[in-house]
C-alpha cells in the first residue's frame, strides 16, 4: 500500500493498467476519476466513467464516456447486468464507489463503500483541506466512540491533524478493504490541492471582491426598523456580518491573497477600507443587489466576487477566507457554503460575471450555483453557522 500526498495527479509511471478502478474515500474523488481518465485517454485507452452510487454527470470527450442510470444531474449505478457489459467493453473502467456528500475526510457506515467484486485497484483518498477544522464539521459521519481509544478525549471540537487523517483512512478503509479484497491494489492519496500555490486562479496582482449584501427591505421582520440595523447584543445585525468580511481579507492577506470589502446600501463612515455600492434597484429583490456588486467587482479589476448575506450573524471570518482560498485553488468557476444543501455565501470566478449580471427579481446567485454543480467547490459547515435572521423572533435563537 502507498501513500501518495497529491493533488489528485500522481506519476504516469506509477500506474499499472487494471480493468477495473474503484474510488472511494472523500475529498477529492471525482477529481481523482476525472485525472485518471485523461491519463488513460492520452495512452489511446477507452475509458468508461460509472458508478456504485451517484456522480454528476458528464460529457463524453475523446475515448471517455460516462454510464449510469439517469437521475437528472446525476447518474447512479447501472445494474449488474450493464456493469459487466461495461467492463467488458471498455479497457478501463473507472468506478466512484463512495458518497461523501462534499466533506473531506469520512467514517464509512457499515454498507459503505460499494466495490465491484472484480476491482484489480482501488484509491482511498481523503482531503487535506480537513486539517485544523473542528472534526465534527468536516468528517461525514464522525462519531467519537470511534475514535476515542486512539484519541482520548475527542470530541466534535477536536481539530482534525494528519495523525487522525491517517487513523480513519487505515481503520476504516485500508485494513477492512485489504481483507475484502486481498488481490487488489490499494492507494492512499491524500488530496493537497491547497498548498499548490500554481493552482490558484488569482495572480498576486488580483483581488477577490469580498461583497455585503445589505440593502435589502426586510419583507418579514415585524417591525417598522430595518433588520439589518436592529440591535443584538448592543449591536447591528449588518455590523455581524460586516466585520467578518473586514476580517476574513485580514486573514487572506497573509495568504497572500488580495482582497477588497464591499457593502450595498447605507453609509458606514467609521469602516475606513469598504467601499459602499450604491443600489437603485433595492426594490426589485436581491438580483439588484448582486447585479450592482459584480458591477463593482469589474469596477476595480477584481478576478472573484464573493456575496455575503448581511442576516447571517454567525458565519465566521475564519470559514468565509477558507472559502475563498480553497474555492480559489479549486479551479472551480463557483463555490459556496455547504450544510446539506448548498448555502450563502457564494463566490464566482470572473467568468461568471456575465451570469450574475443577467439575475432579476428576488433570485439569488445561488440559482447559478444550481445550475452547475459540477463547477462548484463546496465548503462544508456545520448547519448553526448557517444561521440567518428572517423575522423578529430569529433574534432570541441568536
Amino acid at each position: 500500500m502507498k501513500i501518495i500526498n497529491s493533488c489528485l495527479l500522481p506519476p504516469t509511471s506509477y500506474f499499472l493498467t487494471p480493468t477495473c478502478i474503484a474510488v472511494v474515500g472523500a475529498g477529492g474523488k471525482s477529481t481523482l476519476i476525472e485525472n485518471l481518465a485523461e491519463k488513460f485517454a492520452a495512452e489511446n485507452k477507452k475509458v468508461c466513467i460509472t458508478t456504485t452510487t451517484h456522480i454528476y454527470k458528464n460529457h463524453d470527450r475523446e475515448n471517455i464516456f460516462y454510464a449510469g442510470t439517469d437521475e437528472g444531474e446525476k447518474l447512479s449505478y447501472p445494474g449488474d447486468e450493464d456493469f459487466s457489459r461495461l467492463c467488458a467493453s471498455y479497457d478501463v473502467v473507472l468506478v466512484e464507489a463512495d458518497g461523501s456528500k462534499h466533506f473531506p475526510i469520512k467514517i464509512p457506515n457499515e454498507n459503505e463503500p460499494v466495490i465491484p467484486s472484480n476491482v484489480n485497484e482501488i484509491f482511498v483518498v481523503m482531503g487535506l483541506n480537513a486539517l485544523g477544522r473542528p472534526v465534527g464539521e468536516v468528517c461525514q459521519r464522525f462519531d467519537k466512540e470511534k475514535l476515542i481509544a486512539k484519541f482520548p478525549g475527542i470530541d466534535e471540537k477536536f481539530l482534525v491533524n494528519d495523525e487522525l487523517i491517517n487513523f480513519i483512512a487505515e481503520k476504516f478503509y485500508i485494513r477492512p478493504l485489504k481483507k475484502n479484497f486481498p488481490d487488489a491494489k490499494i492507494n492512499f492519496i491524500k488530496n493537497d490541492f491547497l498548498s499548490l500555490p500554481t493552482s490558484c486562479l488569482l495572480t498576486p496582482s488580483s483581488k477577490v471582491a469580498l461583497i455585503l449584501l445589505a440593502s435589502g427591505m426586510s419583507k418579514r421582520f415585524e417591525t417598522d426598523k430595518n433588520k439589518l440595523f436592529y440591535k443584538i447584543h448592543g449591536k447591528e445585525i449588518f455590523r455581524y456580518g460586516l466585520e467578518a468580511l473586514i476580517n476574513a481579507k485580514k486573514i487572506l492577506s497573509k495568504n497572500k491573497i488580495n482582497s477588497q470589502v464591499f457593502m450595498t446600501g447605507g453609509n458606514i463612515p467609521e469602516y475606513d477600507d469598504v467601499k459602499i455600492i450604491d443600489n437603485p434597484d433595492r426594490l426589485e429583490g436581491i438580483a439588484g443587489s448582486i447585479r450592482h456588486g459584480t458591477e463593482a467587482a469589474i469596477k476595480n479589476n477584481c478576478n472573484a466576487v464573493l456575496f455575503f448575506a448581511a442576516d447571517m450573524p454567525n458565519f465566521p471570518a475564519e470559514d468565509i477566507a477558507g472559502l475563498v482560498r480553497e474555492f480559489l485553488c479549486s479551479k472551480k468557476l463557483c463555490g459556496c457554503a455547504f450544510s446539506n444543501y448548498p448555502a450563502n455565501p457564494g463566490i464566482f470566478d470572473a467568468s461568471m460575471y456575465k451570469d450574475l449580471l443577467k439575475l432579476s427579481g428576488d433570485t439569488g446567485a445561488l440559482k447559478i450555483i444550481k445550475q452547475c454543480p459540477r463547477d462548484v467547490h463546496y465548503y462544508v459547515v456545520s448547519p448553526e453557522k448557517l444561521f440567518d435572521i428572517d423575522t423578529l423572533n430569529d433574534t432570541a435563537d441568536f
